[in-house]
């Protein structure tokens, strides 16, 4: 069976920045009938293990999403090891993907293992930016946008703190950090919170970018390790990373010199705050480092937001600077007046990297 993929990144306009993802399109005559192209969950892990990135994607095409764009398009999020419920960089890259192929579309629908999600395709107005191709030429490329609504069970858990994180921060691991790094210190609690149930982060803020830069990568930590456990989070159990942030000021880029445009200069909300800018990075276990972690930085800016208190409020999101991988993530949140997060939406673009078939 030969099966169509793409690799895209993600949460950029610029080739070989931003979060890789892999992209595997499935096609069925109709999902209730025998369909015309299937994998198992396994062959679907296999996949993912086989193209190493963080995340891969398995869009579900029918003939129904194909004529009606009521009809959402089924996805199946893989990491190397397991399945997700919702990932960001993945959805935002499978409807933008979405967005390619049906140019006329404003709207499409994704139906993920959290819920379905809206879709929204946004052009910015100037049509392109430069991206570096391999001899380090400018080319012009598509320059569009997409938002989509999260799927959110927000949950904000009670302060963490354990020997092993205390550990996680202190010099065995990050040598050239220091105790007043960490805003919370070294054996200072945490903020746990959840985006939806089975994916949650502990946010740690650090006083400065410059402490930011000198975290070293986690070699000699397993991902159990890293986890919070199940009996802190509740019903929310399951997946669960390291998120480390410092919060800019609303008139700084954080980034690099030539990508500070804003990625909200041409999708205004007159209604919404001014912009909130973070740096970021997510620590995995064997010294791994993501780009760009939409699902955290969704977790990240609702939790701000409830800090904040009731509005609209608009974060801007930059990470993978410290592996040469610069991503831009676009988060809006409203805060109702009781206090608790009403909605999330995620921004961001992508850049077709390569193409190809699989034999399966």
């Amino acid at each position: 069976m030969s099966i169509s993929f793409q690799i895209i990144d993600v949460f950029t306009h610029r080739r070989f920045l931003g979060n890789p993802l892999a992209i595997v399109i499935l096609h069925h005559a109709d999902l209730d009938s025998i369909p015309t192209q299937s994998l198992t969950q396994q062959q679907k892990q296999l996949l993912a293990r086989e193209f190493n990135l963080s995340e891969t994607v398995f869009i579900h095409t029918t003939q129904r999403n194909h004529n009606d764009p009521s009809e959402p398009f089924v996805i199946d999020i893989f990491t190397t090891t397991e399945e997700l419920p919702f990932a960001g960089h993945p959805t935002i890259g499978a409807g933008w993907f979405l967005a390619q192929r049906w140019k006329t579309r404003t709207e499409f629908r994704l139906s993920t293992r959290a819920g379905e999600i809206l879709v929204t395709n946004t052009s910015r107005v100037n049509g392109s930016v430069g991206s570096a191709n391999m001899d380090g030429v400018n080319e012009d490329v598509p320059a569009k946008l997409v938002k989509l609504q999260v799927p959110i069970d927000f949950m904000t858990h009670p302060l963490y703190h354990s020997p092993g994180l205390s550990t996680l921060k202190s010099k065995v691991h990050q040598p050239e950090l220091e105790p007043d790094d960490y805003v919370n210190g070294v054996e200072g609690a945490e903020p746990v919170a959840s985006i939806v149930k089975g994916m949650s982060f502990i946010l740690i803020q650090l006083s400065n970018e410059g402490a930011l830069a000198r975290m070293k990568p986690l070699y000699g930590i397993t991902e159990a390790e890293l986890r919070v456990p199940d009996n802190h989070l509740g019903d929310w159990k399951g997946f669960s990373s390291l998120y480390v942030f410092v919060i800019g000021s609303n008139d700084t880029h954080l980034g690099s010199a030539d990508t500070n445009d804003s990625i909200f200069d041409e999708v205004t909300d007159t209604n919404a705050n001014d912009i909130i800018r973070i740096r970021t990075r997510v620590l995995h276990s064997g010294g791994l480092e993501d780009p760009a972690t939409g699902s955290a930085a969704s977790t990240l800016c609702g939790w701000l937001a409830v800090q904040k208190g009731a509005g609209k409020w608009r974060f801007e999101v930059i990470q993978g600077i410290e592996i040469g991988r610069e991503s831009r993530i676009g988060v809006l949140v409203d805060v109702d007046g009781h206090g608790s997060v009403s909605k999330i939406e995620l921004l961001g673009g992508a850049v077709k990297v390569a193409e190809g078939v699989l034999q399966v």
